[in-house]
């Protein structure tokens, strides 16, 4: 990892991190949304106060994510960790781009219109996108397991638990997620476990760099 700009790298991926962690937002704005019966992305949408913000939070750590992903050194065995780490930053930054019109847990009428199919284009690019920066963020945990899996050093291994914990809680919210949605049924937000799975990956993006450092030096 010498060739690694490793200072500079491991700080935009922090800050990426706690710019992702959405949570901070939510926590911040009194917990606007019910997080029982709510998605974090609704806090980008349009008709919600917090909406710039969430959306500037967003853009910005995708942003700082694909530099960091340029920036990073070129070698086999990290090619499919960058590429999918550019795949959920490019998927996040779309998102940013188009959010929900309105947010279905705080509007009955918005989601009555969901589930009667009529939101619109903006809700379909707007699962495109959050489809998207999922797969990626699923990617990321599984080859950054694959990296990790044998290493020693405690850091490492924690990012290798944090990467369990992000594929098993993304999995499982895309598996509920998506069956609701193609068996026609009114998609409940399971709104613990996205944000149990937000934080799992917002200190896994964190703590990434360091934990390959001490994997590869050793």
């Amino acid at each position: 990892m010498e060739a690694v700009p490793y200072r500079l790298v491991r700080n935009l991926l922090l800050a990426a991190a706690v710019l992702y962690c959405s949570l901070l937002l939510e926590a911040a704005a009194g917990f606007p949304l019910n997080v029982h019966t709510s998605f974090l992305s609704e806090l980008g949408a349009r008709d919600r106060s917090t909406s710039l913000y969430a959306r500037a939070m967003d853009l910005s750590s995708s942003v700082l994510t694909l530099l960091a992903v340029l920036l990073a050194r070129r070698n086999r065995a990290l090619a499919g960790l960058l590429i999918s780490t550019a795949v959920f930053a490019v998927g996040t930054m779309f998102d940013s781009f188009s959010p929900m019109d309105c947010a279905p847990s705080a509007s009955e009428a918005c989601r009555a219109s969901e589930t009667s199919g009529q939101a619109g284009a903006a809700l379909v690019l707007h699962e495109a996108t959050s489809t998207m920066a999922g797969a990626g963020t699923i990617a990321m945990a599984v080859y950054a397991i694959l990296l990790l899996r044998r290493a020693r050093s405690w850091l490492s291994r924690l990012v290798v638990v944090l990467a369990g914990g992000v594929l098993v809680t993304q999995v499982w919210l895309g598996s509920v997620v998506g069956y609701e949605t193609l068996s026609g049924q009114e998609v409940a937000a399971p709104g613990i476990l996205q944000r149990a799975s937000t934080l799992l990956f917002c200190l896994m993006l964190g703590t990434l760099l360091p934990g390959l450092r001490q994997a590869f030096s050793r």
